[in-house]
């Protein structure tokens, strides 16, 4: 419950966050137009949440000058083509580490980049991905916090079985020793009575004194 209040807020919290805007970056020395947003999440989580929600379409990223670059890819949110898109994501600022900047190129192929003048109808459609984009980094963050709470849990319950197979060792110990002090119990009074007739042997002897 606390799981599902936890996303309710968040997605909450991040309607009222600005839509996003083409602005210019630079790339491979020259200007570009680019989409950038914000969002209320640490850069590496918005990182990941990408990466994962690409790979599992099928489109594996790759390094380049400060992007991540996804070839050939074909979204039903940015329309019927198939484009490469680059990635950046930064921290807002060194105080505001929880919320990031990301900023998306479209290239058509061999670099070359998108504008809303070239392209407005896509670039519109990658605006809409891009504000959307805030729900996919909270839905991947959501299901990061099950997976490590189930793993918590898992550690947990190993735990407990550990301790219950290791009150089953000492209980089985524990029958053992008492087996093994009663046994004992039993030695030590059989010796006392031998004690007691070897004494009794003893003392007769002394009383005889030879005679």
């Amino acid at each position: 419950m606390k799981q599902i209040l936890v996303l309710f807020f968040l997605l909450a919290g991040t309607a009222g966050m600005g839509q996003s805007k083409v602005s210019k970056v630079e790339y491979q020395k020259a200007d570009r137009e680019a989409i950038v947003h914000e969002l209320p999440f640490e850069e590496d989580m918005v990182t990941k949440a990408i990466q994962d929600t690409l790979e599992k379409l099928g489109y594996k990223g790759k390094e380049s000058k400060g992007f991540v670059v996804y070839k050939g890819v074909k979204l039903a949110a940015l329309g019927s083509g198939a484009y490469d898109l680059y990635f950046a994501v930064d921290k807002k600022s060194r105080k505001e580490k929880s919320s990031s900047h990301v900023t998306m190129m479209i290239s058509t192929g061999f670099e070359e980049f998108v504008t809303e003048k070239s392209h407005p109808e896509l670039v519109h459609n990658a605006k809409a991905y891009m504000d959307n984009l805030r729900h996919t980094v909270a839905l991947y963050d959501h299901n990061v916090q099950i997976a490590e709470q189930e793993e918590a849990v898992r550690k947990v319950e190993k735990k407990m079985e550990d301790l219950a197979e290791e009150a089953q060792d000492l209980q089985k110990k524990m029958k053992k020793l008492e087996k093994e002090i009663d046994d004992n119990n039993k030695q030590q009074a059989d010796q006392q009575k031998e004690l007691e007739k070897q004494r009794q042997i003893l003392s007769t002897l002394k009383g005889t004194n030879g005679n």
